[in-house]
């Protein structure tokens, strides 16, 4: 008989894959794709108090929390990715362990379980002090990016390569001889995988290790779960065998069967399948010899630890040099690679909405979204930023904006995204075919959308040379991921001019700034393919039209302020 717990895991489950699935370009318009990081109440409590706005998606995650005041902890047993997930991973070696009654009671495993709740004041004091930790515990963020960095491309990989496989069955069908799946990369992966085989191995000490002992959001549940409404109940008929104590997957219950640990309880029902004698329900009636167990209680000096923890946690990020927006700074130390997303929010505030799900860099379409060490410090850890020489952002998608569950990218239409300069490219003289070696290249000014790059003769050159135009630049990196030279680009994407707005119309802002993106047209074209190879090079001296600088009179790259 199948156990109704794995129903509805294997429910969930499913109904995570399919929005998993859909977090994608071209996006489905109307389907919440990020419902399930909405559920977790880690990601809308932490999120909303460290970055001081409340955003009514946070809503089911709060209204989970209030479900919890009546039927326990039912999300980790039932719903919660991760904790299913764990749980496949923990087969082979939970279904090999045997334990005796007293092993398996709560009191033999209480050791460990005031872990989480420390976690969790570390996490709401470094929240409170304006720094989002929340990326560290939210079993949402964690298993959404196991699925987004890991998972996914190995699935995209395997796909392609069984069509490659058995493309010689298809001969009746010569068309799917040239089908392909695009596959992604990521950096940060294989941490991904060591972190998750890591908490995966602490099933061999204890089962669901994570849910019992660090899991903050699991925490957060069983502060308002300590008394649910709907609660275990041991009738008069048990004869204390101790089958539902050795096979409570997360000791919840005391050495005599009666005694409940319900703040731990995960309703899985499984003690209620297994008993003999039938005499465990879960109901809201007073009836039976049940007795409560108190739960975990961590000491006083343990919490004042963590919440003493989590402030200088949060102090060291505040005052780290990479960290933007310090008070008094004449300027911000920033990488000047870290190219942020179309519709970001500014960086202290992008930071502090942030949850590191992954859940962009798996829908972008380009794959140019990658997750980040240390390039923002360490605060930025994980975080989405462009990667131009790997692929650049395309104009017609703004999915990015409509996966994110925290608003860190602001979900945009496509003409204000376009609008959302992320920085401009210049270039690398150099490293340039054109500038270093005179010969004929015209690909950067042939791949941009906007008409940014423009090419103008020069003294002492064959050939025409490309110059930026700053002000119809958007940062997209089309240039950059064509220039076909080898290793480091030609023509390169920095932060110089990006414009991140918390609220209010980007273009509105870039017709502030004299910023002009449009396609490409004939009345735009600035390349002239006549210049090349008419003549011998310019010589000095000689009268040439001079390059023009952006529009509002700035050296390229700047903006107004």
């Amino acid at each position: 008989m199948i156990r109704f717990q794995r129903v509805t895991q294997a429910v969930s489950l499913l109904l995570f894959a399919v929005l998993f699935y859909f977090a994608a370009y071209p996006f489905a318009e109307g389907l919440a794709v990020d419902f399930f990081l909405r559920l977790d109440p880690l990601i809308g409590i932490g999120t909303t108090i460290s970055a001081r706005d409340f955003s009514v998606a946070y809503l089911p995650g709060i209204a989970l929390v209030l479900l919890t005041l009546i039927m326990g902890r039912f999300f980790c047993g039932h719903i919660c990715p991760m904790g299913t997930t764990l749980e496949i991973l923990q087969v082979p070696v939970v279904s090999h362990m045997r334990t005796s009654v007293r092993s398996a009671s709560y009191e033999a495993n209480a050791r460990f379980r005031g872990w989480k709740y420390i976690a969790l004041v570390v996490i709401m004091a470094a929240a409170v002090a304006g720094v989002s930790l929340v990326y560290l515990g939210s079993p949402l963020s964690l298993v959404t990016r196991l699925y987004a960095l890991v998972i996914w491309p190995v699935v995209l990989l395997a796909g392609d390569l069984g069509i490659h496989l058995t493309s010689p069955l298809w001969k009746s069908f010569p068309d799917l001889a040239y089908v392909q799946i695009p596959g992604k990369v990521f950096a940060t992966n294989v941490f991904v995988v060591m972190l998750f085989a890591g908490i995966t191995a602490l099933a061999y000490w204890q089962p669901r290790f994570w849910c019992r002992n660090l899991c903050p959001s699991g925490a957060l549940m069983g502060l308002f779960s300590k008394s649910p409404l709907i609660r275990r109940r041991v009738g008069e008929s048990c004869n204390q065998c101790g089958q539902c104590i050795r096979e409570c997957p997360t000791a919840a219950i005391g050495e005599a069967p009666g005694r409940t640990v319900y703040s731990e309880c995960i309703v899985c029902l499984k003690c209620v399948r297994i008993c003999p004698q039938s005499a465990i329900t879960f109901s809201r009636m007073n009836r039976g010899r049940e007795s409560d167990v108190p739960g975990p209680d961590p000491t006083r000096r343990a919490l004042v630890f963590g919440a003493v923890s989590g402030l200088f946690a949060a102090a060291l990020l505040r005052t780290n040099v990479s960290r933007p927006g310090h008070p008094g700074a004449e300027g911000n130390f920033v990488a000047e690679d870290l190219i942020r997303p179309p519709g970001a929010l500014p960086e202290p505030d992008f930071l502090a909405t942030c949850v590191r799900c992954g859940e962009c860099m798996k829908a972008c379409a380009t794959n140019t979204l990658q997750p980040i060490w240390f390039t923002a410090g360490i605060e930025g850890l994980f975080t989405p930023v462009m990667r131009p020489r790997l692929a650049a952002c395309t104009s017609n998608c703004n999915v990015c904006g409509k996966v994110c569950p925290t608003g860190a990218i602001r979900n945009l239409s496509l003409t204000e995204k376009m609008h959302a300069k992320v920085g401009t490219a210049w270039i690398v003289r150099r490293n340039c075919l054109v500038w270093e070696q005179d010969k004929k290249c015209l690909v950067c000014d042939e791949v941009c959308p906007y008409n940014a790059v423009s090419f103008r003769p020069v003294p002492e050159r064959r050939n025409a040379v490309p110059f930026v135009v700053a002000n119809r630049c958007t940062g997209c990196g089309w240039c950059e991921t064509k220039c076909p030279v080898e290793g480091a680009s030609a023509i390169r994407v920095n932060i110089l001019g990006e414009v991140r707005l918390a609220q209010g119309s980007y273009v509105e802002k870039a017709r502030e700034y004299g910023l002009v993106f449009r396609t490409k047209d004939n009345t735009l074209d600035r390349l002239a393919p006549e210049m090349f190879e008419k003549g011998p090079a310019v010589k000095p001296g000689e009268t040439v039209e001079p390059f023009q600088p952006a529009d509002n009179g700035l050296p390229p790259g700047f903006l107004p302020r």
